[in-house]
């Protein structure tokens, strides 16, 4: 069986390789922090990614066929707020990994993000000039063009902000509105910041079509169509059958923060879908979460 070394195993998309993880394949991944956000029972490496001397030890014992690169400093805020610690992982180890996996031919697949552009179209295909307005994504931009340089026969996949299942330590954002909700918490919602996002589960599916397919060059994976944050709050609590689930609009303006988000990235999956790929239509991904998530009754307001 294959080997996939699958880097930043304990976050949110880690998790969601793991719990889709194809049979042709035998997963290990790294963590360094945050052992308790990996997928129970996932074969693991703790790995300090800043650590050359440790990333080489680590691809020589466990002699992978290809690894996908998913661990990154994704907090657009702290980068803005400290761009040479994230840059640090988000690049610098990136093209470590490049490298090196360019050196023992290990099919390297690498994951990007849509904040590589600039949030004035309607869409983005893979062609499109990037022109990142943060710093996450000038080093993401960065990171992709040092791989190009290093390993053009690598992989770049760029993929949308995803909802869905994770750790309980590492939420992401669906978790932590359905948590609110269950406590009669409002949630605040965006209504002029558009994504096409994504689910967990669809992103991972991706990552596995792209590896069987020894995928090179840049390619999207992002939902079936743009909506704002706003429509989407209102769209779980239609999916999730949720009566007493209270939903704040508000304005990027309304809150302050230190990096700039872009009004609409929404990207094409023209490219992808020709290779015969294509993500969960939206409705039905979040038909299928409300059964694996099985809310219990909202707290009694008595």
């Amino acid at each position: 069986m294959k080997k996939l070394l699958v880097t930043g195993a304990s976050g949110f998309l880690g998790w969601n390789v793991f719990k889709e993880q194809s049979e042709d394949w035998r997963l290990i991944g790294t963590w360094n922090q945050h052992k308790d956000g990996l997928r129970p029972g996932a074969e693991n490496y703790q790995l300090d990614l800043l650590e050359k001397d440790a990333v080489w030890k680590c691809l020589k014992e466990i002699n992978p066929d290809a690894l996908v690169h998913l661990a990154a400093c994704s907090d657009t805020n702290f980068c803005e707020e400290n761009p040479e610690k994230s840059r640090a992982l988000n690049v610098e180890a990136t093209a470590t990994l490049a490298e090196m996996c360019a050196d023992r031919h290990v099919h390297f697949l690498f994951t990007s993000s849509e904040q590589v552009f600039d949030g004035k179209k309607e869409a983005y295909r893979e062609e499109d000039e990037a022109a990142p307005q943060n710093e996450y994504g000038r080093q993401k931009l960065e990171a992709e063009q040092l791989v190009r340089a290093i390993y053009p026969e690598a992989g770049i996949v760029r993929i949308s902000v995803m909802y869905g299942m994770a750790s309980s330590a590492r939420p992401g954002f669906l978790q932590k509105w359905l948590d609110a909700w269950q406590h009669f918490f409002p949630v605040k919602a965006f209504y002029d910041e558009y994504r096409s996002f994504l689910g967990g589960a669809s992103a991972a599916r991706g990552v596995f079509h792209l590896l069987g397919q020894q995928a090179s060059g840049t390619f999207h994976i992002g939902g079936d169509r743009g909506l704002s944050r706003y429509d989407l709050a209102i769209l779980v609590k239609e999916r999730f059958k949720l009566e007493h689930a209270p939903v704040e609009i508000c304005s990027q303006k309304d809150v302050q923060m230190p990096a700039f988000r872009p009004p609409r990235l929404v990207l094409d999956n023209s490219l992808i879908a020709s290779t015969g790929f294509q993500p969960m239509p939206l409705e039905a991904e979040l038909s299928s979460l409300a059964e694996e998530f099985r809310l219990p009754p909202p707290f009694s307001e008595n």
